[in-house]
């Protein structure tokens, strides 16, 4: 996982789809062909080409920096813990990600709590910016953003569900047995206890 922490998330989905035929297309060729492959086809569907290259970018570091065994996992789970693989690729390339779900969400699923209120989020995120000079230095415009990217990652996931008050419902992931023991044997213990509770 990267040590810095970045704001680059602001700009960017958990584009899972795209995520999941980038990986297929790993199956049969190098990362510079699929990257040919994906601009030449536009394979993600952008209609400006520097999306394109910038979407395969943040989709090839998620890649890469996930454990092969974890991320091809992708290409056979069912949808569900197909999407919690691509929101570990996401989390692996973004430490503040990473650590919303841990600390955040796994803390409410170990508390048995049913939702992620705003406050929740504000409290996060001040402890970070009291915690780290780099957080401290962004604008509240970018961690209004931030804040907003994150929940929308984590209810493309699946792991949290709007109601009809707009309240963040939490979802309880059911995570298999293939992923589980793969996370484990990648030392990434910490990712699978961040979507059960379990410590």
């Amino acid at each position: 996982m990267v040590n810095k922490y970045s704001a680059g998330s602001v700009k960017y989905l958990l584009w899972f789809v795209e995520t999941k035929e980038t990986v297929r297309l790993c199956q049969e060729h190098n990362m510079s062909e699929v990257r040919e492959i994906v601009i030449r086809g536009n394979v993600y569907q952008q209609r400006a080409e520097s999306r394109i290259i910038s979407e395969f970018g943040c989709i090839r570091r998620r890649i890469e920096n996930t454990p092969e065994d974890v991320m091809n996992q992708i290409l056979t789970a069912d949808v569900s813990t197909a999407k919690i693989i691509a929101l570990i690729s996401a989390m692996e390339s973004d430490r503040m990600l990473f650590e919303l779900v841990y600390e955040l969400y796994g803390e409410k699923l170990r508390l048995g709590e049913e939702e992620i209120t705003d406050a929740d989020m504000n409290i996060f995120f001040d402890r970070k910016i009291d915690q780290d000079s780099t957080v401290a230095a962004w604008t509240e415009t970018t961690i209004k953003k931030l804040k907003s990217t994150y929940i929308r990652f984590l209810i493309e996931a699946g792991i949290l569900k709007k109601d009809e008050d707009d309240r963040k419902k939490i979802v309880r992931p059911f995570i298999d047995d293939d992923l589980r023991k793969a996370l484990k044997d990648n030392d990434m213990a910490n990712f699978l206890y961040a979507f059960t509770g379990e410590r």
